[in-house]
């Protein structure tokens, strides 16, 4: 059974987190109000495409499904993991952790801060 990664923010980290995933055979749902997140996405994408098979000694899995949600509770309902990447602004990581936790409350979530304590974004 293939598993589901939500990423919630789709940039540069976003978009490295999605196909990392997705090449590894995950099926990856990213949100990001950001219109212009499908492009930016597929070229972080692009560039893994071609660099991560030289970084493994065994093939790759079949590539999973990549596909854009319109909310973030599209994105995470029934998501096995879930991969934080928006903008480092703690109000902004709050507020979308208080969204997932409401439609995936069971659910892993990782963040990609570099900037907050794990206990500030509790």
């Amino acid at each position: 059974m293939t598993q589901t990664a939500a990423i919630i923010g789709g940039g540069v980290i976003g978009g490295g987190w999605a196909a990392r995933f997705l090449l590894n055979g995950w099926n990856v749902r990213v949100f990001d109000p950001d219109p212009e997140a499908p492009r930016k996405v597929g070229e972080v994408l692009a560039n893994a495409r071609a660099a991560l098979p030289a970084l493994s000694d065994v093939p790759l899995p079949p590539e999973g499904v990549l596909s854009f949600c319109g909310t973030i509770t599209e994105a995470v309902e029934g998501a096995d993991y879930i991969q934080e990447s928006v903008s480092e602004r703690l109000d902004l990581k709050h507020r979308v952790f208080a969204q997932i936790q409401q439609v995936a409350p069971g659910t892993p979530i990782g963040s990609s801060t570099s900037g907050f304590k794990p206990s500030e974004l509790q």
